[in-house]
């Protein structure tokens, strides 16, 4: 088995690719691991990479401290000598300016270099983040296969996760398209309740200016019927006292 991973490891892309796809589960496994020991052994190379440079950086700095140690007392000996000699003070002056400059220089570079620094052990633990939750992600998906007989490879359980997010992303779509369609039936239901509704106010001041209407006629009917028998009454009586007398 061993031999076989080994000669997997020896081959061309395409032949690895090749003799992978019809290799025995064990087999890929193993060569999966071999993957993550030569992910491991870049990993370590980088540290040793990064460690070597760090430690370049640290003898630079601790060249630098001490140049700008002796410049200090360089200066500090140069005041002493100005002090000595007046005569030469112009020429010390332009001296003392350029060590100044000289040592803001050097300072100015220590500041660059610690930042240098500092970006490399931050880009090595970035680094060192980002293959530890490889690792863990790895780890993760080798111990789903083991405990999973349908899933043989890392790839169809990868497939069959990015199927089940496109059936999710699928339902979801569904669910904004109904509720799209809910809110519209619900806003024509509401202009459809609210046209009802007006027709119905029209309908019942209709039906009071009728109910209205109908009263006054009863009134002038009942008045009518008042004033017929009254000169029912009238005609009667004047028919009666005429017979009366005419006897």
């Amino acid at each position: 088995m061993a031999g076989e991973c080994h000669s997997i490891g020896s081959q061309s892309p395409v032949a690895k690719q090749f003799i992978l796809e019809n290799a025995s589960p064990s087999t890929r496994l193993l060569e999966k691991r071999r993957q993550m020991f030569e992910v491991q052994e870049a990993l370590e190379l980088q540290k040793q990479e990064f460690a070597r440079k760090e430690e370049i950086l640290r003898k630079r700095e601790e060249a630098l401290k001490k140049k700008d140690l002796e410049l200090q007392e360089s200066l500090i000996r140069f005041s002493k000598f100005l002090q000595e000699n007046d005569s030469k003070r112009a020429r010390a002056d332009k001296k003392a300016a350029d060590e100044v400059k000289s040592r803001q220089q050097k300072e100015k570079e220590i500041e660059q270099l610690t930042e240098v620094l500092e970006q490399l052990r931050e880009e090595k633990e970035h680094v060192h983040d980002v293959l530890e939750k490889y690792m863990q992600y790895q780890r993760y998906l080798e111990s789903v296969l083991e405990s999973a007989d349908e899933y043989q490879e890392i790839q169809d359980l990868l497939l069959r996760h990015a199927t089940l997010q496109a059936t999710n992303d699928d339902l979801r779509a569904h669910q904004l398209h109904s509720a799209a369609e809910a809110e519209e039936i619900r806003v024509a239901l509401q202009a459809f309740t609210k046209q009802k509704m007006d027709e119905i106010l029209n309908l019942n001041n209709k039906l009071s200016q009728l109910k209205k209407q109908l009263e006054s006629y009863e009134q002038q009917a009942a008045q009518q019927e008042l004033k017929k028998d009254y000169s029912l009454r009238v005609a009667s009586q004047r028919t009666l006292e005429y017979g009366q007398v005419v006897l």
